[in-house]
């Protein structure tokens, strides 16, 4: 009989992974809602942090699943192998099946909004046409209609 104890542990700090990366998710999502891009990068770096994490609890897993005997199994095939740990295990791949459900349902929303939000800047841009908005040092659009002679400028 194999001890799953650590590999229980694992399923446990995915949970958390999880649990930490959803609300970073609708942050993002909230954020590109709001077309505040700052906080939609805020948002990424973190979640380069937590994928970086993800990648290591990843080796980890695999590790104890080889340890186990069990490389390459799915969280169902380990329940068949391991009917004595279901108790235990059971109700933790259910608790991480609807944390990743529920974190690839947000991540699709963001990424939808931040399509959507990219059409529609490239649809702005291809409207103007190149090179016909300039703007001022100030921000404020120029109109290329009232050009200004060489001559009328400060030096």
């Amino acid at each position: 009989m194999n001890d799953f104890t650590a590999f229980t542990k694992i399923i446990k700090e995915y949970i958390a992974l999880f649990d930490h990366l959803i609300p970073i998710e609708q942050e993002k999502l909230d954020a590109a809602v709001k077309n505040r891009v700052t906080f939609v990068e805020d948002c990424m770096h973190k979640e380069q942090a937590a994928v970086l994490q993800l990648r290591g609890l990843e080796q980890k897993r695999e590790t104890e699943q080889r340890r186990l005997g069990m490389e390459g199994y799915t969280f169902r095939q380990i329940l068949e192998s391991a009917p004595e740990e279901a108790d235990v295990l059971n109700p933790l791949f259910d608790q991480l099946a609807e944390r990743v459900r529920s974190f690839q349902s947000v991540s699709a929303s963001a990424k939808d909004i931040i399509e959507v939000n990219l059409h529609v800047i490239q649809t702005a841009l291809a409207s103007e046409g190149p090179g016909k908005a300039t703007y001022s040092a100030a921000g404020q659009k120029k109109d290329d209609n009232k050009r200004n002679h060489f001559t009328s400028r400060s030096i």
